[in-house]
């Protein structure tokens, strides 16, 4: 009887350590830098770029701090997330206090191990990266401005990681990171609003806490024109190549999101949107390759 129990508890030990530290949010950060990485911010063509062991360790390097970062963010949502997210919360309950503690000092220091193998810069970067979470979950993250913009900060921030190493800074590089930009602030503000019962029980000042969820939806439907705007420019001033036919798809998702985020208002259906926001973010980073494919 001991032995299967045993064996439960290591499962859903295991299951909510990968819940803690979002493994499938990770894989997509990793992947959008490499592919920025390659099709972007180098200027070599794509296999030299992928030898690159340095680029390699940035992104391990990305993969651990921002793991400690989820990790460590966990011990300020509990009960905000019991709320909002009751089961993987409860999957999450499994691991210790303790535990957790450990793994995220873990992850701060095994991101700085791997960074000191790329440079003193990567090693300050990182520092400075990780004391802004640290910052943001234990001070900003319940205030109504410094909340989402830091947390949108700190999504974008990655890429920058990619940019310092190859040093590669033009109008189009800003004009795209403008573009992601937006969409986060968008995924941020609609995740504000599918956060509202958690976020009003604990006292979190979120937009759509203090300023409701009709003016918060006007705030995102300006993000979302924003979007289009920063669109049009990338049309009228940049080479886009193949890439053109993402954002003309872009164009018509972000007008769908708009229809439906008037329309529906239960946190079902704005938990929907949300992921609906990130298929858009996913989907841009996928047609990150049609940037080198001549039309």
């Amino acid at each position: 009887m001991r032995a299967p129990r045993l064996s439960k508890q290591l499962f859903l030990q295991a299951i909510g350590l990968f819940s803690l530290v979002r493994v499938v949010n990770i894989s997509v950060l990793m992947l959008a830098q490499l592919l920025t990485a390659v099709f972007i911010f180098s200027k070599m063509d794509i296999m030299p770029t992928l030898k690159n062991v340095e680029l390699w360790l940035i992104v391990l390097a990305t993969a651990f701090s921002v793991s400690g970062g989820y990790i460590f963010n966990a011990f300020f949502d509990e009960e905000k997330d019991l709320i909002n997210r009751p089961q993987k919360t409860i999957l999450e309950r499994h691991i210790s206090a303790k535990t957790k503690l450990a793994m995220y000092f873990i992850c701060s220091v095994m991101a700085l191990l791997v960074a000191s193998y790329v440079s003193f810069r990567a090693v300050l970067f990182f520092t400075a990266y990780m004391i802004a979470m640290f910052l943001y979950s234990s001070f900003l993250k319940r205030d109504l401005w410094f909340g989402t913009l830091t947390s949108t900060l700190l999504t974008i921030l990655p890429f920058f990681a990619i940019t310092v190493y190859y040093n590669n800074f033009s109008w189009e590089i800003l004009t795209h990171a403008a573009y992601l930009y937006t969409l986060i602030s968008i995924r941020e503000f609609i995740k504000d609003l599918y956060n509202l019962k958690g976020d009003m029980a604990q006292n979190y000042h979120t937009f759509p806490v203090v300023w409701g969820e009709r003016r918060t939806k006007k705030l995102i439907s300006i993000l979302i024109a924003c979007a289009m705007v920063v669109i049009v420019l990338l049309y009228t001033f940049f080479e886009l190549n193949a890439m053109r036919y993402y954002f003309a798809v872009a164009v018509i998702l972000l007008l769908v999101l708009l229809v439906l985020l008037w329309r529906l208002s239960t946190t079902r259906h704005i938990g929907l949107l949300l992921q609906f926001t990130r298929l858009i973010i996913l989907f841009g980073i996928i047609s990150l390759p049609l940037l080198r494919l001549n039309v």
